[in-house]
């Protein structure tokens, strides 16, 4: 785990789109603080999706969290990049063997499997069915998943390594000297 300040993060990119061919002060961007952090929202993400779908960097961004389940049902962390919930490790404190489905279960059915549980996430909320006997309301627990996810950004921004600390650095870079763009649909919620 890399630990770096978001002023560091900042003054680095900074200082890198200047050096880069090129006036970089010419961006209306290089010093504003709110574009800046703004910007760095957008970069994470796509550095992190970018990891994701390679299979020799995702270790790079997975990240172990758990979930406390009541009664089948909790609350999907915030930083989990959702459209790779498919490529997740879930488990539960049984050992179960789970499954993701992206579409909504009919848990009313009484479908159960004997040997594989199921989640689905409905907005943030995950919906949990434990292997049989269970039901889609008997788990009550914690559920972990290990997942591509984005740090938290504060004062301070945990990176899982370095070498994606900087990827994300060079990233922002790049943005703020116009190279480029971002959906604006693509945020971080904080």
């Amino acid at each position: 785990m890399v630990t770096i300040a978001l002023s560091t993060i900042l003054a680095r990119a900074r200082t890198i789109s200047s050096q880069l061919a090129g006036d970089a002060n010419s961006s209306p961007l290089i010093d504003d603080l709110g574009g800046l952090r703004a910007l760095l929202n957008h970069a994470i993400l796509e550095v992190y999706r970018r990891k994701a779908t390679n299979p020799n960097f995702i270790k790079d961004i997975n990240l172990r969290q758990n979930i406390v389940i009541t009664a089948g049902s909790g609350t999907l962390p915030d930083n989990i990049i959702r459209e790779y919930l498919r490529s997740a490790d879930w488990q539960d404190a049984n050992g179960s063997l789970i499954s993701y489905f992206d579409y909504p279960m009919d848990f009313g059915s009484g479908q159960n499997y004997n040997q594989l549980g199921y989640v689905t996430v409905n907005n943030s909320t995950i919906s949990y069915t434990e292997p049989s006997p269970g039901t889609s309301t008997s788990y009550t627990g914690n559920l972990t998943v290990s997942a591509p996810s984005t740090p938290t950004i504060g004062a301070n921004i945990d990176f899982e390594s370095q070498q994606t600390a900087d990827d994300v650095i060079l990233l922002l870079a790049r943005a703020i000297r116009g190279e480029v763009k971002f959906l604006v649909a693509d945020v971080i919620e904080t």
